[in-house]
C-alpha cells in the first residue's frame, strides 16, 4: 500500500510546489488612501506580481529631496521594490512613486484627497500603474518604451480602461538629490520648520520717513507648516533733529515678537499676514542750541502691531515679500527742551518693506 501512495504523492507534490516557488512576488509598500484605494491597487497590481504591503506609518514629506531619502529608508527597512503613498501638499493632493532600484521619485497631483470612495479609488489606483510603468518596479515587458511583441494569433480587442480624472500633470526627480527632469510647480516651502528673513523698509515715524534695517527667525507648526511664530529686531540709522532750540539725531532699537499665518495663492504665491508687539528702545542725543549744552534722553515704549506680506516664490527655500503694516504706540512720546517741543513721534506708524525670507530646516 505503502509503495503505491508514496508515487501518487510525490507526483501532486511534482505539479503543483513547482508552480507555488516559481510565483515570486515583490512587495510595494503603500502607505495612505484608505481601504477602498489598498484593495483596488491590489487588483490593479496583481496580473504583474506585485504584492500590496499596507503600511500603518507617516508618509514621506512631499518635498524633494527628503520625500526619496525617507521613502529609501522605508524601503530599506522592509526590503521592498517600491512606496507609493498619497500626500497632500498646500491642499493640493497627489500621488507619489519611489522606485528603490533606481532610486528615482514621480509624482502626479490628483483632483480629490483621501477618503475615495470606490470609483475614485480605481482611478487613483490606474494612476499608480501607470506611474509604475516609468520605473523598474513593473516587469520589463510593461514598461513604458518596452517592445511590444505581435500577437501570435489574432486576439479579440481588449476593452478599454475606464479613462482616469487624474490630471496628467507630473514631476519626476532624477535621483535622491532633487534633481529635477520635469517640474509642474515649486513647493512653498512646505516642509521648512525654521526660516530666517531679512527686510530692509520705511517707515514714517514723525515728519521724515525712518530707515529700518531688520532679521528675524521663525519656527512653523502644523501639519502643512502654516502656522508660525517669529521673532525679529529692527535698527536704522536714525532721523536727524534740526529746531530752533535743539540739533541732535533721533535712535529707535526694537525687538518684535509675532504670531503669523500662511494662506497660498495659486501655485507660486503666498499671503502671511501677522499680529504682534513690540518693545521700542528710543533715544536723543544732541545740544541745546542757546546754551550750547549737550543733552540726551531715552525711553522705552510698547506698540501692537498688524502687518501683511505679500511672497513670491523665487525657489522652493527662497521667497520675496512685500511687507505693508502700521505700528499702533500705546504711549505718546513728545520730546521737549526749555518748554518747546522738538521732536513728537506719531500715535500709529505705517512702514512698507522688502522681505528676502529663506528655510533652514
Amino acid at each position: 500500500m505503502k509503495s503505491r501512495v508514496l508515487p501518487v504523492a510525490w507526483l501532486l507534490a511534482s505539479l503543483f510546489l513547482p508552480s507555488t516557488a516559481r510565483a515570486e512576488t515583490h512587495p510595494v509598500l503603500v502607505i495612505g488612501g484608505g481601504a477602498p484605494f489598498r484593495d483596488a491597487l491590489t487588483v490593479a497590481l496583481s496580473p504583474w506580481d506585485l504584492r500590496v504591503v499596507p503600511l500603518d506609518s507617516a508618509p514621506p514629506r512631499p518635498v524633494m529631496p527628503r520625500a526619496a531619502d525617507e521613502a529609501r529608508a522605508l524601503a530599506r527597512d522592509a526590503g521592498a521594490s517600491g512606496v507609493v503613498w498619497v500626500a497632500q501638499d498646500q491642499s493640493e493632493p497627489s500621488l507619489w512613486v519611489y522606485d528603490a532600484s533606481t532610486d528615482q521619485v514621480v509624482t502626479r497631483k490628483i483632483a480629490t484627497a483621501p477618503p475615495f470612495d470606490a470609483p475614485t479609488a480605481a482611478a487613483a489606483a490606474l494612476s499608480v500603474k501607470t506611474l509604475l510603468r516609468s520605473s523598474t518596479v513593473a516587469p520589463p515587458a510593461e514598461r513604458i518604451g518596452a517592445p511590444v511583441s505581435p500577437p501570435s494569433a489574432p486576439a479579440a480587442s481588449p476593452s478599454p480602461s475606464p479613462p482616469s480624472p487624474v490630471p496628467p500633470s507630473t514631476r519626476s526627480y532624477a535621483d535622491a538629490n532633487g534633481a529635477a527632469e520635469a517640474s509642474t510647480r515649486v513647493a512653498p516651502m512646505t516642509d521648512a520648520a525654521l526660516r530666517v528673513e531679512l527686510e530692509g523698509a520705511g517707515r514714517a515715524v514723525a515728519s521724515q520717513v525712518d530707515a529700518r534695517l531688520g532679521a528675524g527667525l521663525s519656527a512653523w507648526i502644523g501639519a502643512r507648516r502654516n502656522v508660525g511664530l517669529a521673532v525679529a529686531g529692527t535698527f536704522g540709522p536714525g532721523l536727524s533733529i534740526d529746531a530752533a532750540r535743539f540739533s541732535g539725531r533721533f535712535v529707535e532699537v526694537a525687538v518684535s515678537p509675532s504670531a503669523r499665518f500662511r494662506l497660498p495663492v495659486g501655485r507660486h504665491f503666498v499671503l502671511e499676514p501677522r499680529l504682534g508687539m513690540s518693545l521700542h528702545s528710543t533715544s536723543i542725543d544732541g545740544v541745546a542750541v542757546l546754551t550750547a549744552r549737550t543733552a540726551s534722553t531715552s525711553r522705552l515704549d510698547a506698540s501692537v502691531d498688524g502687518a501683511l506680506a505679500f511672497e513670491a516664490l523665487a525657489t522652493r527655500t527662497v521667497g520675496i515679500a512685500v511687507d505693508v503694516g502700521a505700528t499702533a504706540m500705546l504711549r505718546y512720546q513728545r520730546y521737549i527742551v526749555e518748554s518747546d517741543a522738538i521732536f513728537e513721534l506719531h500715535p500709529v506708524q505705517a512702514f512698507v518693506g522688502l522681505r528676502l525670507t529663506t528655510s533652514l530646516l
